[in-house]
């Protein structure tokens, strides 16, 4: 879906699988994006144009094709266990695996808040013949724990923390006060939000695009516009424009995209002194650059990975800012403020690799304590 975070399930796992599961040619059902190599994108962009039955029908076509020389069926990051309806591609990848004998895996997902009861049923029928579980929060696998899950579970994390390991780096250093110098704000919107009123959404796009204006008349901040989601439909790109227009001028302002690519984004959140997100991965990406950052918790993922990693209280947003004034608050004490998250980032990277390393299938001498 032209989505910075979901390229960067991509990345890791096209790493981390060759590394620690011995895998020979991952093959992803995306479509092509700037980070990996075309033959490894199976998916023809022309499915993810909408979610009409013909495009959806397609989908599910395109994916089945892609399981002719599966040996493992992975489900790769992010929320997918939220809702199924009739023409999901989970029937298939289940009947698939039932059929063929090779096994069906998740790592680094987040499982509920079901959107329906239905789906709820539905989601824990398919879970069940799922092998091996890996979920980033805690929230997933007490949710699991209680459903009575008969597989292999693991209490992991986001696939997104082995990143830098991915690229070929380390850890960059913990961000520090701002001194002497302009301090760069990075920025992730939401353009589309399907669980909010239209009234809601409004409101807190005002707020947090007022607030970062007010930020920049009273300090000297720049700012990178972040586009993490460039779908014509889903994406973001409407309320990112409608925030560079509004800063226009009065600072200066950098724009990346989901098209740069996700180490393009990496690379400018490192750049970063500071942040405002929406996007749960732009939040992630602040968090591994040692980049202080402020979180609105749109959904209940968002709320979950703050609690996992400890996010200070004088950092937190609530769903839906309407006051611009303490957006600006948030923001401007960040320059100065020292606090850090509880965890580690070195314990959140070990987490997100325990998805690989703790499988039944991980190379021998690969897994760490």
């Amino acid at each position: 879906m032209e989505n910075v975070g979901d390229n960067a399930f991509c990345v890791v796992i096209d790493w981390a699988s060759r590394i620690y599961w011995g895998s020979e040619r991952p093959v992803f059902a995306a479509p092509p994006m700037v980070d990996l190599p075309p033959e490894l994108t199976g998916m023809n962009p022309r499915w993810y144009r909408s979610r009409s039955v013909p495009d959806r029908v397609g989908w599910v076509l395109n994916k089945a094709a892609l399981l002719r020389d599966s040996s493992m069926v992975v489900f790769g990051g992010g929320s997918v266990f939220r809702d199924m309806g009739p023409l999901s591609e989970k029937r298939l990848f289940t009947l698939f695996s039932r059929l063929s004998g090779h096994p069906m895996a998740a790592i680094g997902v987040s499982v509920g808040p079901f959107l329906s009861p239905a789906a709820q049923r539905r989601l824990l029928e398919v879970l069940r013949q799922v092998e091996f579980i890996g979920v980033r929060d805690q929230a997933s696998a007490e949710l699991l724990r209680s459903a009575g899950h008969p597989g292999a579970l693991v209490a992991a994390g986001d696939l997104a923390g082995l990143l830098p390991e991915a690229l070929g780096e380390r850890l960059p250093p913990q961000s520090g006060p701002v001194s002497g110098s302009r301090a760069r704000l990075g920025v992730t919107l939401l353009g589309v939000d399907y669980e909010a009123a239209a009234p809601q959404v409004r409101r807190r796009e005002d707020a947090l695009i007022d607030g970062v204006r007010e930020l920049v008349h009273r300090e000297p901040v720049d700012v990178t516009v972040f586009v993490f989601n460039t779908h014509p439909v889903h994406g973001d790109e409407r309320v990112s424009e409608r925030l560079r227009r509004a800063l226009d001028g009065r600072c200066d302002v950098r724009v990346v995209t989901a098209r740069d690519g996700v180490r393009a984004c990496w690379d400018e959140m490192k750049r970063c002194d500071l942040g405002l997100h929406m996007r749960l991965h732009g939040a992630v990406f602040a968090y591994l650059a040692g980049v202080p950052f402020a979180l609105v918790p749109y959904q209940q993922k968002c709320d979950d990975f703050l609690d996992d990693i400890g996010q200070p209280d004088s950092r937190r947003l609530v769903r839906v800012p309407e006051d611009p004034v303490e957006v600006t608050k948030v923001l401007a004490d960040m320059i100065n403020d020292q606090a850090v998250p509880r965890l580690a980032r070195e314990e959140f990277a070990e987490r997100a690799r325990w998805n690989f390393t703790r499988a039944p299938w991980a190379l021998a001498g690969s897994a760490r304590t």
